[in-house]
């Protein structure tokens, strides 16, 4: 038995499929291979040994070990150098065997050397001249998959492609953390959560993704390697969490209560899994990737049913996400050992996270061209409002004013009722504006709600003032024109400039009316451009001359252009009231300094 044995060897080696060491080459689909228990004799093992007719090996998360045997020969008269590696750096044990199956060296993340500096494993070997000899490979992994092919290459060569493969993917890399760095910057500029999660994600992302290309084995300890190598379902998990929370903010979900109770499933379970699938207790990555197959398919489902409810922001999302999406499938179906693609698109995820993070930093435009649509749409509203209540207020006016003709015997105590509802009313619109004022955060529309508010005070004045005397006929325009200009220094905080008024006058109601939205219009237009330094002085004038009535407005101010201001909605409404209400002229200098004279 002992000399049958003898032969079948020696035949086994006379016919083996020996590789020639002088090329670079692909190595598994000249060796053979068994994959079963870990302890084996030389014996059972050249039984189970079957001739390989494949170039890379996927069994994804197995606890299997894998024996591969490989035959060379060096027909040349030199000794040559080889370096025999590895395609993958996720490998946890790789020993290689001399033939008599005794260890020759030991690699891998379990079993990492000081000296390692490239982005696969390898082992250096050395062929004598004109020799054959053969090898022994054994390979397994318990916390990462195990997927990965086989070469012979030379040393140079190698190493100058392995520096090139470094330095592309710690560019990668360094992009993606400049986005992290930028996205986490924001979130605490703009106190935005969604932004806060996602620069936590792409912090996850960079962690996972240093040990999937093998730049963490370069360049972290081998201590820390060998223990990081068993945090592999944290950090898929961590991964996940980071993306969901992400998504939950991003996406509104306060508003869609169906896609926030799937995000918080899908937290609880990841939380579920952190717990029970611990890595020193039960081990099963594979669950952890279904579970990240479920999330993202549904994730970007959850993107799509958020746009189509209404939350616009979702449109990048869904762009952003769909990019990654194809990146994460194929990791998945490669990790369970279904496809093997990921050798040939080791980058694929980080590139395209690149992509995804540039395409989410525009949401921030995104969310400023909604925000001046829904502006745009507030004012309208508010616009159509102040309609509303000018024609409740006439309506109510005319109501009054009717029932005053009617009773002649009431007219005072009905003009008076007149008088309190109008004022009432326009103290109303006061509140509601000013209310508005408050909440608002845009900056225009603050301005613009308080052009409307001095507008309407100057109205809500003159009733003001009629209600506290006797007589409804005639209002004091000294007294009024007095408290109109202390509102507008106090409302447009002026009080560095000194106003001159010259005024001793009375006018029926409807003219003080006119008079005051006129100084109001005018007035304001000195304090927000005539004076650089909020320091002036302006000059109001009303008297009367030649049975006429003139007002006079001056300021020292450096004056304007009359055609840059000449659709100015205060002007054309200054413009309007002397000419339709008045019957008057305007006249107005700007050349230096302003000068307005108006006549009536």
């Amino acid at each position: 038995m002992k000399i049958l044995l003898s032969i079948l060897f020696f035949i086994n080696y006379l016919v083996a499929n020996y590789i020639d060491v002088n090329k670079d080459q692909s190595l598994l689909e000249h060796s053979y291979i068994y994959i079963g228990e870990k302890n084996i004799s030389k014996k059972e093992l050249s039984k189970k040994l079957k001739p390989s007719q494949i170039k890379h090996i996927n069994i994804g998360v197995n606890h299997k070990y894998i024996w591969i045997k490989l035959y060379f020969t060096n027909k040349t008269k030199d000794n040559i150098k080889k370096l025999l590696i590895f395609s993958s750096p996720l490998l946890e044990n790789i020993t290689l065997f001399d033939s008599n199956l005794q260890i020759i060296e030991q690699n891998g993340m379990l079993h990492q050397q000081k000296s390692h500096k490239t982005i696969p494993y390898l082992f250096e070997l050395n062929f004598k001249p004109q020799s054959k000899t053969s090898y022994y490979l054994r390979v397994s992994s318990k916390y990462t998959p195990i997927d990965f092919s086989i070469f012979l290459k030379n040393r140079d060569n190698f190493f100058r492609q392995d520096r090139y493969q470094q330095f592309t993917d710690i560019l990668l890399i360094g992009i993606i953390l400049a986005m992290m760095l930028y996205t986490l910057l924001v979130s605490l500029y703009l106190k935005d959560k969604s932004y806060l999660y996602y620069s936590l994600y792409l912090f996850a992302l960079i962690y996972q993704q240093m040990t999937y290309l093998g730049i963490t084995q370069i360049y972290f300890p081998s201590d820390f390697i060998s223990i990081e190598a068993k945090l592999t379902i944290n950090k898929i998990l961590f991964l996940i969490l980071t993306s969901a929370l992400f998504a939950m903010n991003f996406l509104k979900t306060n508003r869609l209560p169906k896609i926030k109770f799937f995000y918080k499933t899908i937290i609880a379970i990841l939380i579920l899994e952190f717990i029970i699938l611990d890595p020193l207790k039960e081990y099963s990555l594979n669950i952890v990737i279904l579970t990240g197959a479920i999330f993202i398919i549904l994730n970007l489902i959850s993107g799509i049913y958020a746009y189509y409810n209404g939350v616009k922001e979702a449109r990048l999302f869904i762009l952003g996400f769909g990019v990654v999406f194809f990146s994460y499938i194929m990791i998945i179906v490669d990790a369970l050992g279904l496809v093997s693609v990921m050798i040939y698109f080791p980058n694929i995820l980080i590139e395209t996270t690149a992509i995804e993070a540039l395409v989410l930093s525009l949401a921030f435009a995104d969310r400023y061209l909604i925000l001046q649509k829904e502006k745009e749409n507030s004012d309208k509203l508010i616009l159509e409002e102040l309609k509303y209540r000018e024609e409740l207020i006439t309506q109510e006016v005319i109501k009054k004013t009717k029932e005053l003709n009617n009773s002649l015997a009431e007219k005072e105590l009905l003009l008076q009722e007149v008088h309190h509802r109008v004022k009432n009313n326009l103290q109303i619109i006061l509140s509601i504006i000013r209310l508005q004022t408050d909440t608002t955060k845009s900056k225009a529309l603050k301005e613009k709600l308080h052009i409307v508010e001095n507008r309407i005070n100057a109205i809500a004045k003159t009733y003001s003032i009629l209600l506290s005397k006797d007589n409804f006929s005639t209002i004091d325009m000294k007294e009024y024109i007095d408290e109109l200009i202390a509102d507008l220094v106090f409302i447009m905080d002026k009080q560095n400039i000194q106003i001159n008024k010259e005024i001793n006058m009375k006018l029926p109601i409807k003219e003080s009316i006119y008079i005051g939205l006129i100084i109001n219009e005018l007035v304001t237009n000195s304090f927000k451009y005539a004076f650089d330094k909020n320091r002036g002085i302006i000059d109001i004038k009303l008297y009367t001359k030649n049975n006429l009535r003139f007002l006079e407005i001056r300021d020292n101010g450096k004056g304007y252009k009359i055609d840059k201001h000449h659709s100015s909605l205060g002007l054309n409404l200054v413009k309007t009231i002397v000419k339709n209400q008045l019957k008057g002229e305007i006249t107005i200098d700007s050349s230096f300094n302003t000068v307005s004279i108006i006549k009536f």
